[in-house]
């Protein structure tokens, strides 16, 4: 079975952190015999390339200078700060479609599988009709949100969804909002962690250390809600906490993070840490005590709907705290788990932290609970097999 893979973002290289978990679910349904091929927009004149065997076809929309429109902070946070490029995006769209037309005329394809379908899933049905295949969309949440702030973002999506053989949501937040769009049947299908975790050769380190461990892992946008976490840090030494806290990712947002941590005089025990590979990432989880991640609902509406970070954590025996918002209480059971706390709430970050501070024993029974959850629930097994059956369904 060939599967043409349609999405704004992609790993440039197999050094390159973007959205690894959507690289490992092509790289296992190859594995399963599925043969994908990847479309996708260029960066910056990125060329055609490969990624672990798999095609990666790269189309141009601009010059090089302009073809960042999508990859790094993402599409929809790009276009909120510089609005110009909502001019790009029209040459994105044509540029893209003439790009389905030009594949139409080498390669033939038996599924198109849509990543973040507004407005990707007009590329998929204009190639649904070329290839005369099904059409899978998968909805990330991000769509609705764009969506909502272009005229007849509404229409689009809904036409584009009426078009689709199958719909796949990542949680149930995302399934709530394609269902409250239009009435139809939807899948929930998250996705797994692309870092292979385990449980042994560090717990004994950090029994006898006196310092606690806190990571957080992801991009430096907004709704991750960085600075909440790092008000929290502060609340924390006031109350003469040892701690330390890890900042792991990249975004636009870095300068403020890094001003914001010198400006509460936390230089000595925050630290900032960019653009790191997979497994650079792999060793902060080990390394770590206790994993929170701080999300908001941002002042666009936007917010997590899944969080795959804490699938990795939990994928290391780690216990985690997180906002309840979005989709994070499918992955975060509220004291079985992990600990869920209100948004943008400093003080209840901080006092979740000090909890799992003060009691090791809650600490390691979230931590095993967490590694079990991920065995059982978000397994790539589960995920590949879910997948295909959709795909060979009628």
């Amino acid at each position: 079975m060939r599967i043409l893979f349609i999405t704004s973002t992609f790993p440039r290289s197999i050094h390159d952190d973007q959205v690894p978990w959507l690289a490992e679910f092509v790289r296992k349904l190859k594995e399963k015999g599925v043969q994908p091929v990847v479309y996708a927009p260029s960066y910056k004149g990125l060329a055609t390339h490969e990624f672990f065997g798999i095609p990666v076809i790269r189309f141009r929309y601009g010059p090089k200078e302009l073809e960042i429109l999508t990859h790094e902070e993402g599409a929809i946070f790009k276009l909120r700060q510089k609005p110009w490029l909502f001019i790009l995006a029209f040459f994105y769209l044509l540029f893209g479609i003439i790009g389905i037309f030009r594949l139409s005329r080498h390669h033939s394809f038996d599924v198109i599988h849509v990543q973040w379908p507004f407005p990707n899933g007009i590329f998929g049905i204009v190639a649904k009709r070329l290839f005369r295949a099904k059409l899978t969309l998968t909805f990330h949440g991000a769509e609705f949100t764009l969506a909502s702030r272009i005229p007849l973002g509404g229409f689009i999506t809904k036409t584009i969804m009426k078009q689709a053989n199958a719909i796949i949501a990542n949680s149930t937040y995302t399934k709530n909002m394609i269902q409250h769009t239009i009435p139809m049947d939807v899948s929930i299908i998250p996705f797994g962690s692309a870092i292979t975790g385990t449980t042994q050769g560090y717990h004994q380190v950090h029994r006898q250390a006196k310092v606690t461990n806190i990571l957080f892992v992801g991009r430096f946008i907004e709704k991750k809600g960085v600075t909440y976490l790092i008000d929290a840090a502060e609340i924390l030494r006031k109350r003469q906490k040892s701690i330390s806290l890890s900042i792991v990712g990249s975004g636009d947002l870095a300068g403020e993070i890094r001003s914001q941590i010198h400006r509460l005089d936390l230089d000595q025990i925050i630290k900032v840490y960019e653009n790191l590979d997979k497994e650079e990432i792999a060793q902060f989880y080990r390394w770590s005590d206790i994993f929170v991640l701080p999300s908001i609902v941002d002042r666009w509406n936007d917010t997590e709907t899944l969080g795959v970070v804490l699938i990795e954590a939990m994928t290391f025996g780690k216990p985690v705290v997180a906002s309840r918002v979005g989709g994070i209480p499918d992955v975060v059971k509220h004291n079985k788990n992990g600990i869920l706390v209100a948004e943008k709430d400093p003080q209840a970050l901080a006092d979740a932290i000090e909890k799992l501070i003060q009691e090791p024993e809650l600490r390691r029974r979230l931590g095993r609970n967490g590694l079990q959850f991920v065995k059982n629930h978000y397994n790539w097994k589960s995920i590949i097999d879910k997948t295909r059956h959709l795909y060979f369904s009628p």
